[in-house]
């Protein structure tokens, strides 16, 4: 019986999040939500409103607080839910499976589009500087007066004034090509997951592939280059885990802003990617 009250903090379409409710689905934990709107996203930016501060001063989510202990970043939580709940998400991680993990996630202080993990927000870049050039400019100011961390700060400022994200995918394009590759050569043809059973790095690949998905770029893993992502990609797709922890949570503003941003076109993105897949041996 589960005797912990446990809060997740999160945001609907953040990448983090969705692998935090995963893995609560997972394990079938019930938790109380508090959604905050973010503030690239949201007019209201709740993650810079001083209560949320008092919770996480680095006002980024996912947060977890179980019972009274309040535990951030989407791996340490993970790690820790997997502990208290004694489950078998996280196996018996030696440092190379850590370091796949680690891989597939963002991480604070590893280096720009670097992984697979921290590639997917150079990707997502251009869509967040459409949400954010939406937002009024007195929510801007406060990003400017509020946010804790500089680095975001600057970033969310320049892309609102100089609209500077439209190229930086194409920083990227080569070492995703890379990281789809080597994890096409790391896959094995007799498994259904990344190792027999599921565990974090699926879960942390669940979310790369949907976020591939809402990037207009799925293609990339449907090629002859990729098989074995392809049949990786359909199995996640099957677990509960999918429809309930990524899926029921996108609400008619994410799909609106797909659509508006996309406009029903693939990703300028998407060629130039599937170019460098077939220079490939």
């Amino acid at each position: 019986m589960q005797d912990h009250k446990i809060t997740l903090f999160h945001a609907n379409w953040s990448f983090c999040s969705q692998m935090v409710r995963v893995a609560l689905f997972e394990l079938n934990i019930k938790f109380d939500e508090r959604h905050i709107k973010l503030c690239d996203q949201y007019a209201e930016g709740e993650n810079l409103d001083k209560n949320f501060l008092d919770i996480n001063p680095l006002a980024t989510v996912p947060v977890i607080k179980i019972n009274n202990e309040v535990i951030v970043n989407s791996t340490t939580i993970i790690e820790e839910i997997n502990k208290r709940f004694q489950s078998n998400l996280c196996i018996e991680e030696d440092d190379s499976v850590k370091s796949f993990v680690k891989q597939t996630t963002i991480t604070e202080g590893d280096k720009f589009a670097s992984t697979i993990g921290t590639i997917i927000p150079v990707f997502s870049a251009p869509l967040i500087e459409f949400m954010i050039r939406k937002l009024p400019l007195k929510s801007i100011i406060k990003i400017f007066m509020k946010h804790p961390r500089k680095d975001r700060k600057m970033i969310f400022l320049s892309m609102y004034f100089f609209g500077v994200a439209k190229k930086f995918p194409n920083i990227a394009i080569k070492k995703f090509v890379d990281e789809l590759i080597k994890f096409e050569e790391l896959l094995n043809e007799d498994n259904t997951y990344f190792y027999n059973e599921f565990s974090h790095i699926d879960i942390n690949m669940m979310c790369v592939f949907n976020r591939l998905e809402d990037l207009k770029l799925s293609e990339v893993i449907t090629t002859n280059k990729t098989p074995l992502l392809q049949r990786y990609w359909k199995n996640l797709q099957k677990r509960d885990s999918y429809k309930k922890g990524i899926l029921n949570y996108y609400t008619s503003k994410e799909h609106k802003v797909i659509k508006d941003f996309y406009n029903d076109a693939p990703s300028p993105f998407l060629k130039p990617i599937l170019v460098e897949l077939a220079q490939r041996n």
